[in-house]
């Protein structure tokens, strides 16, 4: 057969490169399982997350009027730097706060590294109605040297700068310590999701999604949410229609035989990690129906709202976290991982939710509070029946993520400029309890970090989390923790930053 014809044939399997496979394939070692040595840091089977939903602030979140107000840092009166972080736009700031019916009253969280009372931020005082999940938070002072958001959005997700081709994210991690481990060898749907909305696709939010040198069959499966009939109608395989049975069986046959000149009778095969990702890939794209059966239609139901006095308008973060939480606690097939890209109700200046080099105030109150009532809606509160359709902070992991922050100080009248040389993440619930909440790290009244975490220890913590040991060829190394000496000490230190538990 010729090459063309052949093409032409297996158009439907355009499905499967862009569902990405889940077909466990046979290896030597099974990723994430733990060495001798390190029980210090092996959380009880009843302390791991099961589930990560990781929300993706995409932009730059303004660390002083959300998570980290240190109220006198920056006052006008302040002999050091006055007039900065919170205070820079005090006018504004307080307009905002008004219009988001909040309030500038004190609420301490906890102290810093430096021993400064942090609070949560006006722009956070939706907080106010759901401190069981402020009593379960930690929030963690990060640091890095990459401005750009081409470079530093990758750095947050995978833990790797850009380029190098070890570099995946967290969904492709878990994903292969759950195929790895075996225990639902006939799923078909993955256990990971990306649900990318970036709308500067050279901003690299795509990185949530990339599988590095894992098997293809790590890859979680990336969906854009604006854009989520384009997945839903390459499931249905309309390209094959009703000859999908004679085609799966062209395309099995080629790739037998390709298998086969692979295959030496007295060496046995040799080693081809891209047709490995062929062979899964069909053999996904074959069970395209039962991941239609999870990826149902009532997941991405358009939903508005307006907040801060904004006009009501289509909120993005609204209709991915809501197919997030119904892929996590999907009753037969429930997703281990959903990471969902917070573009805001409303594009900030720079691009995304929060890239507010203009009008910061105004963005940044009304997207983050847009965030806040999405993720609040989504997970089961105390006092309420519980609805099974909703997170549970017990065995739920949640991260807020972010590339970097914005600066203490304006940037022309309005705005702030990128700043990832002191901002904050959060990890929330999970194996985090009242005992482990706080803050890890501290901000100096300049605005940079003395005391921080890297990306790379966010992302081993996360892993921590699940039970999953970071630290193999695909995932991360001792020298992605600062000032560690081996693997375990590495272990210990991001587990003692995110998590609050020591060894």
């Amino acid at each position: 057969m010729k090459r063309r014809t052949f093409l032409t044939l297996a158009g439907g399997a355009s499905a499967a490169a862009v569902v990405g496979p889940w077909i466990r394939t046979s290896r030597a070692a099974t990723f994430g399982a733990f060495p001798a040595g390190t029980e210090s840091v092996q959380l009880a089977p009843n302390q791991r997350a099961k589930r990560v939903l990781e929300v993706f602030l995409y932009g730059g979140l303004s660390a002083w009027e959300t998570l980290y107000f240190v109220r006198d840092y920056g006052a006008p009166t302040a002999q050091q730097f006055p007039n900065t972080q919170y205070y820079a736009f005090a006018t504004s700031n307080a307009s905002m706060v008004a219009a988001c019916g909040g309030s500038e009253a004190e609420r301490p969280f906890a102290l810093d590294g430096n021993g400064a009372q942090v609070e949560i931020g006006p722009f956070g005082s939706a907080f106010d109605a759901r401190p069981d999940l402020t009593s379960r938070m930690r929030v963690v002072v990060q640091r890095h040297n990459l401005e750009p958001h081409e470079a530093a959005v990758p750095m947050a997700l995978t833990g790797r700068p850009v380029g190098q081709p070890n570099a995946a994210g967290l969904g492709a991690h878990i994903q292969r310590a759950r195929l790895d481990g075996g225990a639902t060898p006939d799923r078909a749907s993955p256990h990971s999701y990306v649900f990318s909305t970036a709308d500067i696709t050279s901003d690299n939010v795509a990185a949530a999604a990339a599988a590095g040198s894992h098997p293809g069959s790590a890859r979680p499966l990336l969906i854009k949410t604006n854009n989520n009939t384009t997945v839903t109608t390459l499931l249905n395989r309309n390209t094959v229609g009703g000859n999908r049975a004679n085609h799966d069986a062209l395309v099995g046959a080629y790739i037998k035989q390709y298998d086969g000149r692979l295959t030496f009778p007295e060496r046995g095969r040799v080693r081809s990690a891209r047709a490995d990702d062929l062979i899964v890939a069909h053999t996904t794209a074959t069970k395209s129906d039962a991941i239609r059966a999870v990826l149902t239609d009532d997941l991405f139901v358009p939903r508005t709202n307006a907040t801060c006095g904004s006009a009501t308008r289509t909120s993005l973060p609204h209709i991915g976290l809501q197919a997030a939480a119904g892929l996590l606690t999907h009753p037969d097939e429930p997703a281990s991982y959903v990471c969902v890209s917070d573009v805001g109700l409303e594009r900030a200046s720079g691009g995304g939710g929060y890239d507010t080099h203009t009008g910061n105030a105004q963005d940044q109150a009304m997207n983050f509070d847009n965030l806040l009532d999405a993720l609040f809606g989504i997970i089961n509160k105390p006092g309420d029946p519980p609805d099974p359709r909703k997170l549970n902070l017990d065995d739920t992991l949640i991260i807020l993520n972010t590339e970097f922050g914005r600066t203490p100080g304006r940037q022309d009248n309005t705005g702030r400029n990128h700043h990832p040389y002191g901002y904050v993440t959060a990890f929330l619930g999970g194996p985090i309890t009242t005992a482990e909440k706080g803050v890890s790290g501290a901000i100096e009244r300049d605005g940079t970090a003395s005391s921080f975490a890297s990306p790379a220890e966010n992302r081993m913590a996360a892993l921590l989390a699940c039970g999953i040991w970071p630290f193999a060829a695909e995932g991360f190394n001792v020298a992605d923790a600062p000032n560690a000496i081996n693997e375990l000490g590495a272990a210990q230190s991001a587990m003692a930053k995110f998590l609050g538990r020591s060894a």
